[in-house]
């Protein structure tokens, strides 16, 4: 039935990832010295572990936002980009098995999750997406094909330099602002490509309402990844204004500007409607 249903299948899965995340973002994020303790392997130097900390958090809103949510298609594009992501984060996992904490509760939680995640995460899109009719909601905007354009144009960029960085993580040991290893290279390849993903599913979506959530998580993710710069500059092997922390400020800038106008003329159409 094409009634922008979210399953009850869908929120118990969703709830089991935002709990996973959001306690992968407390002890990334508040506790990088002790990552070798309390993660799954330690990761090394603190920028690295706040980043993916931050990524973390990033997804823990859009799980929130599934779990809470009314309306399946305001979150079905983010699906697709987790189910690929957890497929390449079991993929560094067994590339790297030696340089993980084996044996210990933390790794097994770390390594059932990812088994199971790739299984379950394409099973709630496969599923729920049959709710998703198409239909905008009453006070929602066209995104332009101006818009839709340009953002598949930066999704086919960035998935071919995550695709790079993955398959190659020298390239990304070579360019990257702080110290990386092979495994944190493919682990910073893998949240990248969750951008590049889901640039890639908005840009087949006209509605507004189907890109917003994806863009919050974004701009909660990354934005704590600027602030993190900004606490640990000593980590950056050049100064902490660099290509990255640049690229990130001029997506953050575009989102939030894209962002307001979209929701200006949304709140317009309700008041019309209303």
């Amino acid at each position: 039935m094409k009634n922008d249903a979210i399953y009850l299948f869908t929120r118990l899965v969703e709830t089991a990832v935002a709990v996973f995340s959001i306690l992968a973002f407390i002890i990334l994020f508040f506790f990088p010295d002790y990552t070798g303790q309390l993660f799954s392997w330690a990761v090394k130097p603190h920028m690295s572990s706040l980043y993916i900390g931050a990524a973390y958090l990033g997804g823990a809103w859009l799980q929130a936002k599934t779990v809470f949510g009314k309306r399946w298609h305001r979150v079905h594009v983010a699906l697709l980009p987790m189910s690929v992501f957890t497929i390449l984060m079991l993929t560094a996992t067994l590339l790297h098995w030696d340089r993980f904490s084996l044996g210990t509760p933390v790794f097994k939680t770390w390594l059932i999750f990812y088994i199971i995640a790739p299984i379950l995460i394409p099973a709630v899109w496969m599923t729920n997406k049959q709710t998703n009719s198409g239909a905008p909601e009453d006070s929602d905007v066209v995104v332009s094909p101006v818009a839709r354009t340009v953002t598949r144009l930066f999704a086919t960029v960035m998935l071919v330099f995550v695709t790079a960085g993955f398959l190659y993580p020298e390239f990304f040991i070579r360019i990257w602002p702080w110290a990386l290893t092979p495994l944190t290279a493919r682990v910073m390849a893998s949240w990248l490509s969750v951008i590049g993903l889901g640039a890639w599913m908005m840009s087949t979506d006209p509605r507004w309402t189907s890109w917003r959530v994806f863009l919050e998580s974004i701009f909660v993710g990354y934005g704590l990844v600027l602030a993190a710069a900004a606490m640990n500059s000593t980590d950056f092997t050049t100064s902490v204004i660099n290509w990255f922390t640049i690229f990130i400020t001029i997506m953050l800038s575009a989102i939030a500007v894209f962002y307001i106008n979209m929701e200006t003329h949304r709140r317009k159409n309700q008041r019309v409607a209303g």
